[in-house]
């Protein structure tokens, strides 16, 4: 497995290897640091230093776990060093903001991935609209399997809201999480600002990730005077992360609808607050609607509109009182929205190749 992400906290990654090593394979994720923060420099440094890893390596599979390392993944498979590649495109890479809005950028990436693609067996995907929309970038594709950005299944999260007071969160206080990169496009300046419009006093936030909007973001609650009241907790390991979200009362997830990749958005955040069993606060994505329309445990809301927010939050907040609406919840997620659930069809397909 190689990857561009830091390997201690790429769930997704740490899912994905936890479930080929319980049905005993031999599994190793190779995550190498640059000092390069972002931008070209990070991503020429993070290739020669993986090329660097793999040199000589032999494998029955590898799996890219992002465009990042697609490219050293497909020169193993072309040099008979591993007969299977895996691909996992957990975006439609060449729309997201950073790119789509940069021509030149787009047209090196796309470049990368169609040529990774050439390469590969597999095409792993988050969303089920997520085939069509990176078919329509390259005109064509690997066979696509479905898994989903899910948390690996846990029925045994504990709901200890005292756990919370390490971030000065009283444990009786009602308390918003936010699990997820702290970068735009995610609403989280627009969530600051809903703060103090809310009927309901004594209201907390915690935000748990770290990412390139946090000055800023820290400086919008110095400006708003919420220093009391929002909590920045940076980067946990998934299941710390976990722990605290479900110590809280609602999760949000405000994805704007900035690039096509974000429209199709289908955040493992989500699914986290459901296996927490916590009501979530959501923007009306369309793969979201897809699945959960008619649940009441999740409020939609218009993200670009502040009332449609602040009536979002209370409405989750007050949905948290109801045991059985969160039950509901979360028996969704130990049932069907879950790794295990998604990466067993994959695994069904792989085990009968190798």
């Amino acid at each position: 497995m190689l990857s561009m992400a830091d390997a201690a906290t790429d769930r997704r990654a740490q899912n994905f290897k936890r479930f080929f090593e319980n049905a005993r394979w031999e599994v190793e994720l190779l995550a190498p640091t640059t000092s390069a923060k972002r931008g070209p420099r990070r991503f020429i440094e993070f290739d020669r230093k993986l090329r660097r890893e793999i040199a000589g390596r032999v494998a029955d599979a590898v799996m890219a776990c992002d465009l990042f390392s697609l490219s050293s993944a497909a020169s193993m498979k072309r040099r008979g060093r591993a007969p299977l590649l895996i691909y996992d495109a957990r975006e439609v890479y060449t729309e997201l903001p950073g790119v789509a809005r940069k021509p030149v950028a787009k047209w090196i990436w796309k470049r990368l991935e169609r040529r990774g693609l050439a390469a590969t067996d597999f095409l792993l995907v988050t969303g089920p609209r997520d085939v069509q929309a990176i078919c329509d970038v390259h005109h064509f594709l690997p066979r696509p399997v479905l898994v989903r950005n899910l948390p690996w299944r846990d029925p045994n999260i504990p709901h200890e809201k005292d756990i919370l007071i390490q971030y000065d969160i009283p444990s009786e206080a009602k308390s918003l999480v936010y699990v997820g990169g702290l970068q735009e496009g995610r609403g989280l300046e627009k969530l600051l600002r809903a703060i103090p419009t809310l009927s309901l006093e004594g209201i907390h936030l915690l935000l748990i990730g770290n990412g390139l909007l946090r000055s800023h973001l820290e400086a919008v609650v110095s400006e708003l005077g919420l220093a009391s009241s929002v909590h920045f907790a940076g980067a946990l390991p998934s299941e710390e992360a976990l722990r605290i979200a479900a110590a809280c009362d609602a999760g949000i997830c405000l994805i704007e609808p900035i690039s096509r990749s974000y429209e199709l958005a289908l955040p493992s955040k989500l699914f986290e607050y459901m296996m927490c069993g916590i009501p979530v606060v959501s923007s009306r994505l369309e793969q979201v609607t897809d699945l959960f329309e008619k649940e009441v445990w999740i409020s939609f809301v218009d993200v670009n509109n502040p009332k449609s927010i602040r009536q979002g939050i209370e409405t989750a907040l007050a949905h948290s009182r109801n045991a059985a609406l969160r039950e509901r919840e979360r028996s969704l997620a130990l049932t069907e929205f879950h790794f295990e659930h998604d990466a067993e069809s994959l695994f069904a397909v792989l085990d009968r190749l190798l």
